[in-house]
């Protein structure tokens, strides 16, 4: 996937989706899907337009707004969904401040050569959020432009919700870590560097990869999930807890992840663990020994589980 900047962009006039596709839900790829194929059908180029930070960052300073998707995942899951260009504008307030028909003819037609646009039903954009779909249809009638509005995709039965970031953002706080994967289509995941830990769980015989996710990220309640490592291509079994370790009255939380059939991994490139299930609360034991027992009881869990997540 390539970044689009002053001196790279596509050569060929283009389809673009715009959005800030925290999560890259299945909702955003059905609006990916749908470019896509507009891009196919009219020989163009398919771009995603995104925004970092995210305006509610900027509009909303005083609102905290944890990502399920920080920059990097998101363009991890961009990427996977086969898009070949994202341009990725930094919001600021001189941004939110520009009337929509601007930014359509600034952002869209000069910098991208727009021919066919797709947007989610809910879009809202320009200064005070005042365009929307309706301001992009009215636009590309006399632009010249095509624009395709994506109705609401809705999650699984038996809820039949609109699937949204919102609602996703609910259900990984709550824990309900498989019932977020329905409506994002992958694992809720997060992706950080491996640092450096107290070595407690090597000694124990049960050693850790310990990430610290991104400050900005959505996370669980505390608690032991199984789940998959991802490194170098690897995809590898694994149990985390995610916590602060009272047991050892650790203070900071952590996701320390343990690889059930053991792979290696350095400091110096990123990780990323797959929430699959939660399968217990995070507690104080007694003794570290009673912590082990608990945790090799976990391990045989969190095979089970993995196993049939491998087959789904």
């Amino acid at each position: 996937m390539e970044r689009i900047d002053q001196d790279h962009r596509p050569s060929r006039p283009t389809v673009v989706t715009i959005g800030n596709f925290d999560g890259v839900h299945i909702g955003h790829q059905a609006l990916l899907r749908r470019a896509q194929a507009e891009a196919r059908a009219h020989n163009l180029d398919m771009v995603v337009m995104t925004f970092d930070p995210h305006p509610l960052t900027v509009l909303r300073p005083n609102m905290p707004l944890s990502l399920i998707t920080p920059t990097a995942l998101k363009l991890h899951y961009l990427a996977e969904a086969g898009v070949a260009w994202v341009d990725i504008l930094p919001f600021t307030k001189e941004l939110a401040m520009v009337p929509p028909l601007a930014f359509l003819q600034l952002y869209l037609v000069q910098r991208l050569k727009v021919r066919s646009v797709v947007i989610g039903y809910n879009f809202t954009f320009g200064a005070g959020g005042t365009g929307n779909a309706d301001t992009i249809k009215s636009w590309g009638q006399v632009s010249n432009v095509s624009v395709h509005v994506i109705d609401p995709i809705q999650d699984p039965e038996p809820a039949h919700k609109v699937v949204s970031s919102t609602r996703i953002r609910q259900l990984i706080t709550e824990g309900q870590v498989s019932l977020a994967q329905e409506d994002l289509g992958h694992p809720f995941a997060v992706q950080s560097h491996v640092v450096a830990g107290d070595a407690r769980g090597r000694q124990m015989g049960i050693p850790t990869a310990n990430i610290v996710p991104p400050s900005n990220q959505v996370m669980p309640p505390f608690g032991v999930y199984a789940g998959f490592l991802n490194y170098r291509g690897i995809s590898a079994e694994a149990v985390a807890n995610w916590g602060i370790r009272p047991t050892f009255a650790g203070t900071d939380p952590v996701l320390e992840v343990h690889v059930l059939d053991g792979t290696s991994w350095t400091f110096d490139e990123p990780v990323r663990f797959d929430f699959i299930e939660h399968l217990r609360p995070e507690k104080k034991f007694a003794s570290p020994e009673d912590l082990v027992q608990q945790i090799e009881k976990d391990v045989e869990h969190a095979r089970t589980l993995l196993r049939k997540a491998r087959q789904r």
